[in-house]
């Protein structure tokens, strides 16, 4: 992604630093003669009279700048009479080169900040007047609430004790678990009707994000209804007998062996690790081996359902080691009280685009608290991104952004609205 900043498709109105140096008594052909060092070196003005004035010509910016944008509702109206595209880069471009044109060196720099900020909020005022149909916002208007359910039929990878199964077992007060040998099981489990709901792991606060979880979101047509982030102790377990000093292989899932990596470097045995479908499946390998130089890095839960014990506790190299999971379905829905909405989304290939996207993100007042890229398939270094932002269907704030921020990427997939809930 190339970033340069944010451009606008504006109104045809004067340029407003003009109007704002003479409306505030400055002549704008004074020279770079007011330097800084003599104004460090001018008599003290003081406070209450600076500020007086400043919120005087705040006044004059108000309406200057509603004068503006109500301008922009007519080029907006013109616009959408002849079909023609809110941003327009050249126009834009073309006005951040004036600006900086007609001010003063000690400000030029400042002109172009300046203007992209009002050319956003036109931009912004204008999608939202043109009131965009996209498929986001007919998404949104087919999203009902419930509440969740208490027992439902669930799809988990792995077997007994896996941490997706207790993360199941938080989701739901009484689930009726499937085990399925990969996530891919999961989300077929889910598509054909199998299982109302699947339960994944979507990335962890070490080991970063669960790349091959990404991909099936982006692949799969299913929805996010609830996450749980849950603080995940691994411990080292073994046949009973069996000390640290034995240990020179140790299974378990590539992200438990990436999370604890510093650890098994010391174990006194030079152990190798070797990667298992899941921590449980792990465990369960340990326990079903005839070897006694194997481990598994497991939870304690696992130790007691195969037999094992726990020959080092909480092993993960970081101690705030946390995985969140979520809880997919075939249909959006917003079950409790939702706070997040996800989504994947592909910008144009050319300078500004992703700085366009969360710049609106702004200007609505929305807060963004995930953004996460991931390579396009089949694309030299272009990349999606993930998004999770605080606004849901039914909120004002995201049926204007349902209209707008899809108008701004070739792709905006909707990937579900949830709670967030702690294990």
């Amino acid at each position: 992604m190339h970033e340069r900043g944010l451009e606008e498709s504006g109104s045809g109105e004067a340029c407003a630093s003009c109007e704002l140096d003479a409306a505030g008594g400055e002549s704008a052909a004074s020279s770079h003669a007011s330097s800084v060092e003599e104004a460090a070196a001018a008599p003290v003005v003081d406070l209450a009279e600076s500020r007086a004035r400043i919120d005087e010509i705040d006044a004059q910016i108000i309406d200057l700048f509603q004068r503006r944008m109500r301008i922009s509702r007519d080029v907006a109206a013109y616009k959408k009479a002849t079909g023609m595209q809110v941003f327009d880069k050249a126009r834009e471009d073309a006005k951040v080169a004036r600006a900086r044109e007609l001010a003063d060196d000690e400000f030029k720099d400042y002109m172009a900040p300046l203007f992209d900020l009002l050319m956003e909020m036109s931009r912004s005022y204008q999608d939202n007047i043109l009131a965009h149909d996209t498929q986001l916002a007919r998404d949104a208007r087919v999203v009902g609430r419930a509440e969740f359910p208490a027992s439902a039929r669930v799809a988990v990878q792995g077997v007994l004790g896996a941490y997706s199964h207790i993360a199941a077992t938080e989701l739901f007060n009484e689930p009726e678990v499937s085990f399925l040998s990969t996530w891919e099981d999961v989300c077929d489990a889910v598509e054909s009707g199998a299982a109302e709901f699947g339960v994944l792991p979507l990335e962890n606060s070490t080991a970063g994000a669960v790349d091959r979880v990404y991909a099936l979101m982006r692949s799969r047509g299913l929805f996010i209804v609830r996450a749980a982030t849950m603080r995940i102790e691994h411990d080292l377990l073994a046949k009973p007998g069996v000390s640290l000093e034995d240990v020179h292989e140790v299974f378990s899932h590539e992200q438990a062996l990436r999370q604890c990596e510093g650890f098994i470097a010391g174990l006194p045995g030079d152990a190798v690790a070797s990667v298992r479908a899941n921590t449980a499946m792990a465990a369960q390998a340990v326990a079903n081996s005839p070897r006694r130089d194997v481990a598994a890095i497991s939870s304690a839960a696992c130790a007691r359902i195969y037999g094992l014990d726990v020959l080092a506790h909480d092993i993960q190299d970081e101690g705030d080691n946390y995985t969140r999971f979520v809880c997919v379905a075939r249909k959006p829905a917003l079950y409790g009280a939702p706070t997040t909405s996800s989504f994947l989304i592909v910008t144009p290939h050319i300078a500004g685009a992703l700085h366009r996207v969360l710049a609106r993100l702004a200007t609505l007042g929305i807060n963004m608290t995930k953004l996460q890229s991931r390579p396009i398939p089949g694309r030299e270094f272009e990349f999606m991104f993930y998004v999770d932002v605080q606004c849901v269907p039914g909120d004002e704030a995201f049926d204007a952004m349902a209209r707008q921020i899809p108008t701004l990427c070739e792709v905006c997939r909707y990937l579900g609205s949830y709670e967030e809930v702690s294990c």
